[in-house]
């Protein structure tokens, strides 16, 4: 798919006025007008190839359709973000605008991105960065807190919340809330 220069249409009209209004008026980076302009020419190179050469015909079922076919062809959900966003962002110029009733990309949302879970430390090195002796108290006390996270799966924000009070020192526990 190309995405080159357009010939001057309604469609490739409201394009226009539409990155006027982001680089004056809302005063967007370069790069993102530049951004914006070419997922809006995709989508609208996609739309014409679908018979649709006004903004005001596209609906939400068509916009989804849209989205699975970028999807399919290897964008990420992640990536599907920004053009989703463009869309939304032109429609709501073009309601401003009185060009069309209704937003066809609001409430549309891009496919779900795996979620990678972070790196986890070797246990090796671990256990070389536990076997360092404390020289004062501050690296006594993170060693101990180093200690306890890994031993009990705490998240971090479970270990800074710990509190003194939460100890029971008498059984050895602690109680994580």
């Amino acid at each position: 798919m190309t995405t080159g220069p357009l010939p001057r249409d309604a469609a490739a009209g409201w394009l226009e006025r539409f990155h006027n209004h982001l680089a004056h008026e809302r005063r967007m980076s370069p790069r993102t007008l530049e951004s914006y302009q070419q997922d809006l020419r995709q989508i609208m190179a996609w739309c014409r190839g679908q018979g649709i050469a006004d903004w005001a015909e596209l609906d939400q079922h068509q916009v989804r359709a849209y989205v699975a076919w970028r999807h399919r062809r290897g964008l990420s959900g992640k990536s599907l973000q920004r053009p989703l966003s463009a869309l939304r962002s032109l429609y709501r110029y073009l309601l401003r605008e009185g060009a069309v009733t209704q937003n066809p990309a609001q409430g549309v949302r891009a496919p779900k991105s795996e979620r990678r879970l972070p790196p986890t430390l070797d246990a090796d090195l671990l256990a070389h960065l536990l076997d360092v002796p404390g020289a004062n108290a501050l690296e006594l006390r993170d060693l101990a807190m180093l200690e306890l996270m890994y031993s009990s799966g705490l998240r971090l924000a479970e270990l800074v919340s710990v509190n003194l009070g939460d100890i029971d020192f008498d059984d050895a526990s602690l109680e994580v809330t």
